[in-house]
């Protein structure tokens, strides 16, 4: 793995360049604004839960790395806006490209917590290489298309395990919960629910098959 100080130097790379694009001119972003982006990440959350209730792991998957990239624009997008557009800004938006989300939203703090106790530290490590490497866009990909390959059809309900979408899901609830609750005072209600199913599905994972 690469050391800490060369992680921290990637995030917050990414995390200037993509303040760097700025915003519309003479664009806002309210409270309200905020919380309402904050709350569809929490959406996107309990359906992903819901996903993996119904053992619909693939859609479980997506939603959740979806969720990942929600945060890091909710996150993001009122700095932004008090930034005017450059002219010599990138010619696409960082917040467009789901290698640049997945790297802002999990950062080197999300593993510094609880997630190494319920997954386990090789699991946690990873995760922490897929979303710097970009193989969360690939496992984004397998969990929503069917793929067409040699050696025949492969469909999500195939590529992707129960103890995936699990992994998957506290990956991204933990990550909601450490970079939206506490910014606004809606946030907190939000984060009642982020520990609740934490703490559902954060419990021993036994008799689950492995990935």
């Amino acid at each position: 793995m690469e050391k800490a100080d060369t992680k921290d130097a990637q995030f917050y790379a990414a995390v200037d360049e993509a303040i760097a694009f700025g915003g519309p001119p003479g664009g806002s972003v309210t409270t309200e604004a905020f919380d309402a982006a904050a709350a569809h990440v929490a959406r996107l959350l309990s359906d992903a839960a819901a996903a993996f209730t119904q053992g619909s792991f693939g859609t479980c998957v997506f939603l959740a790395i979806t969720s990942l990239e929600e945060t890091a624009k909710a996150e993001l997008m009122g700095i932004r806006a008090q930034v005017i557009k450059s002219a010599n800004a990138t010619k696409r938006d960082p917040l467009r490209d789901h290698a640049k989300k997945h790297r802002i939203a999990v950062r080197p703090t999300t593993f510094m917590g609880r997630l190494p106790k319920i997954l386990g530290t090789a699991v946690c490590a990873k995760l922490q290489e897929e979303a710097e490497s970009g193989g969360l866009v690939a496992l984004r990909e397998r969990a929503l298309y069917v793929h067409v390959e040699k050696d025949g059809v492969t469909t999500p309900a195939h590529a992707i395990s129960r103890e995936r979408g699990r992994e998957i899901l506290l990956l991204a609830l933990e990550c909601a919960d450490d970079v939206l609750v506490g910014t606004t005072n809606a946030t907190y209600a939000l984060g009642e629910g982020f520990e609740k199913l934490i703490s559902q599905y954060g419990q021993d994972a036994g008799g689950v098959e492995k990935a």
